[in-house]
């Protein structure tokens, strides 16, 4: 089965945001980052507070509870408009261009502008298909995006993979907030 498809910026985004979703030592960071500014804030304001300085030490104060419950939006927009630079930088010759991937009984064989690449199909850890993507996760920690847009045989692509006993992970309710 041979797909043809168009990368856009945003197909990108998606997999590198995914990505973040889905690595629990991201999560735990953001967890950490939260709390450590929120006691960065009550210390100062506690410190403030003590030393004759109330108005002070309640800004502190409110700054921290603040920071417990818009720290998560704060960090998602953070990492977005962070995530977008990168690609913007690492992706600039890929973004807008053909690329190509076929299955075979034992090969991945992917093209794009600058050659022509082989992998396993025993490499294949699964597919996370997200609403707009598919991420194909290899064993070496690496993916493929495959752009569902311009693609009309879904549910052919989905049965050959079936078919070759890769593991499709839905996550079509995923979305970054």
């Amino acid at each position: 089965m041979k797909l043809e498809f168009i990368l856009e910026e945003k197909d990108f985004l998606e997999y590198h945001l995914f990505s973040i979703s889905d690595n629990k030592s991201a999560k735990k960071i953001e967890k950490i980052g939260k709390f450590v500014l929120a006691g960065f804030f009550l210390y100062f304001g506690l410190n403030l507070y003590n030393s004759d300085n109330i108005v002070l030490g309640i800004l502190f104060g409110i700054l921290a509870i603040l920071s417990v419950l818009f720290f998560n939006r704060f960090y998602k927009s953070r990492m977005k408009k962070y995530q977008s630079k990168i690609i913007k930088n690492s992706y600039a010759k890929r973004i807008g261009e053909k690329e190509t991937m076929e299955f075979t009984s034992d090969l991945l064989i992917t093209e794009d502008k600058t050659g022509q690449g082989k992998t396993k199909l025993s490499e294949i850890e699964c597919v996370n298909e997200t609403l707009n993507n598919f991420f194909i996760k290899l064993s070496n920690g690496s993916s493929f995006i495959i752009s569902k847009k311009g693609l009309n045989n879904l549910d052919q692509l989905r049965e050959k993979w079936k078919a070759l006993n890769i593991p499709i992970i839905e996550h079509l309710n995923w979305e970054w907030n």
